[in-house]
């Protein structure tokens, strides 16, 4: 058997997730390839597949997006009476009288 055949169908998938972490804990690959019985060759193409990563640099602003940086995250709402539905107006309407109380002191 070759060892595609025996990590596609004859290793199972605990097993298939294993190899990678055991290899990130310092195995080396000959005494994976004498574990898992896979030809040292393949485990360095699988391997090599799994940790494929492209380094990403994210880099910074260098324009502030406001005049004041600390209303970044801050909702600035406005609505008119007219913009609501009438469901929204009702709510409304019930929320002002619940709380005149409040709104007066």
């Amino acid at each position: 058997m070759n060892s595609e055949f025996k990590f596609n169908n004859v290793i199972g998938d605990k097993d298939k997730k294993l190899i990678p972490l055991l290899y990130l804990k310092g195995k080396k690959i000959s005494y994976l390839s004498e574990k898992y019985d896979l030809s040292e060759q393949f485990l360095r193409s699988i391997l090599s597949n799994e940790f494929n990563c492209v380094p990403v640099n994210l880099g910074f602003k260098n324009k502030t997006y406001y005049k004041d940086e600390m209303l970044y995250g801050t909702l600035n709402l406005k609505y008119n009476l007219e913009d609501l539905n009438q469901n929204e107006l009702i709510a409304y309407i019930k929320y002002e009288q619940k709380n005149k109380a409040y709104y007066e002191s």
